[in-house]
């Protein structure tokens, strides 16, 4: 009988690990990458939120200076950890609370 390397199930004796598939550790990789940018986007959202419930009109401004924060923190981690998915965190951040900050922006000058 001829051995298989390809073959799928371990020869008998040996046990395979419960949860290791070829396919697991690159799944398990980009789940955890889109955690980080899911909850880089839920702390944008939070704060922007909070910054439009400020009635004097300059909750925007201080809007802005915290998405210029994130962002800048945002690409020191993607730096610090060489990672493409804090680079892409800061990039989404920018374009939603850029984009956010706008609108919050023109609709304060039409009250």
């Amino acid at each position: 009988m001829e051995d298989n390397i390809n073959e799928s199930h371990p020869p008998s004796g040996e046990n395979k690990p419960e949860g290791t598939t070829p396919d697991a550790a690159p799944q398990k990789k980009s789940a955890v990458g889109m955690k980080v940018v899911g909850i880089n986007i839920l702390i944008l959202a939070i704060y922007t939120v909070l910054c439009s419930l400020d009635t004097s009109g300059g909750g925007f401004i201080f809007d802005a200076l915290l998405i210029l924060i994130h962002v800048v923190v945002c690409i020191i981690m993607a730096l610090a950890k060489r990672s493409w998915l804090w680079l892409l965190s800061a990039a989404l951040v920018l374009a939603i609370g850029f984009s956010t900050c706008v609108s919050f922006g023109s609709l304060g000058s039409m009250h």
